[in-house]
């Protein structure tokens, strides 16, 4: 073999296994998908700018990106809300998971038909809620057991929508901003 029969045959290869791990790659990616909403729907730091999605693992977990979240007594308090849809053929969304931003306060999931909330909150273990003020980031974390068990199904594909609601200054109502827009979710995010 020359010298150029070994350097084709090493590039060949070197291609192949590229193209390898990129086709065993994709599918995985295709279960962490990010999402664009617009920007300056609301004033003020509940605007959602972008939403995270990643169905991989034991773990489903939703970032939602803002422009300027703040926390004290003299900021307008508010929440957010992830809608999350698990049963394709069912309309609308099965759960909703809510916690404040502004204040300390407690995080829930409930069920949900017709996008409100029916009975009480979801009581098992697994599930996480954060606000990093630094980085304006929501963090919600939903362990794939929990949705599972709660209508005895496995959960594949997802699809979300979030909510936020902001108390205007003197009780003057509330600013909501929803991602996508208000009761459509977000394109179906592949199990990883």
């Amino acid at each position: 073999m020359t010298r150029k029969s070994r350097i084709l045959a090493a590039t060949a290869a070197t291609i192949a296994s590229v193209a390898l791990a990129a086709s065993v790659a994709a599918p995985a990616s295709a279960a962490v998908t990010n999402f664009a909403d617009a920007k300056g729907d609301v004033r003020g730091g509940f605007d959602i700018r972008a939403v995270r999605v990643d169905n991989t693992g034991k773990w489903i977990t939703v970032k939602t990106h803002h422009r300027n979240l703040r926390q004290g007594p003299s900021v307008q308090d508010g929440s957010i809300a992830l809608y999350i849809d698990t049963v394709r053929h069912r309309k609308g969304p099965e759960f909703r998971f809510v916690g404040p931003v502004g204040f300390d306060g407690d995080y829930n999931i409930v069920r949900v038909r017709h996008w409100r909330p029916v009975g009480d909150a979801v009581t098992f273990r697994g599930q996480r809620f954060h606000v990093n003020y630094q980085s304006d980031v929501v963090r919600f974390a939903v362990t794939r057991k929990l949705l599972d068990r709660v209508y005895d199904h496995r959960v594949g594909k997802i699809r979300v929508a979030v909510r936020t609601a902001q108390d205007k200054p003197h009780g003057d109502g509330v600013r909501i901003d929803w991602a996508p827009r208000q009761h459509r979710l977000y394109p179906a995010v592949s199990r990883g």
